[in-house]
């Protein structure tokens, strides 16, 4: 074989590989992409359930946990102790949340919501410094009464 021909078989040689490449250099950025693309939403999804799911919590046990950390949004269930009262300085309303064991001062800095009065189960959505618990949202459960098929009351 001759010097050219041998030259030609490697240039035509380095020509497949250079196609070759171009053929796979687009398949290779869409699958980084793609691979980019579904940590990005897999990311989110999961960031948006932690945030999304608060714990639910009595007094007591928002008592023995303590402070909640920055951003942490947590779920206080109980009933209303005693009468709310307006903080003069921030115009929140201030009140106490008892499970019967022990008590937590909750701030609200909204309207109350229809039902909320002494004795009502309430649901406050918010975060807990350690001294006061500081609500976003606050529910009063409806109270109901059930009777038993048949029975009559007097």
């Amino acid at each position: 074989m001759s010097a050219s021909v041998v030259a030609d078989r490697s240039s035509g040689d380095a020509l497949q590989q250079l196609q070759r490449r171009r053929t796979r250099l687009p398949q290779r950025r869409f699958a980084v992409g793609g691979l980019i693309i579904v940590v990005a939403v897999g990311y989110l999804i999961m960031s948006s359930f932690s945030s999304a799911v608060a714990s639910v919590m009595s007094p007591s046990e928002l008592l023995r946990h303590g402070a909640t950390p920055a951003g942490q949004t947590i779920r206080l269930q109980g009933k209303v102790v005693g009468a709310d009262r307006v903080d003069p300085r921030s115009l929140a309303h201030i009140f106490s949340v008892s499970d019967g064991r022990a008590s937590v001062i909750v701030a609200y800095a909204s309207d109350l919501p229809g039902g909320f009065k002494t004795g009502a189960s309430v649901e406050a959505q918010g975060t807990y410094d350690g001294h006061r618990f500081t609500a976003s949202s606050l529910t009063a459960k409806c109270p109901t009464k059930y009777q038993a098929a048949g029975s009559t009351s007097q």
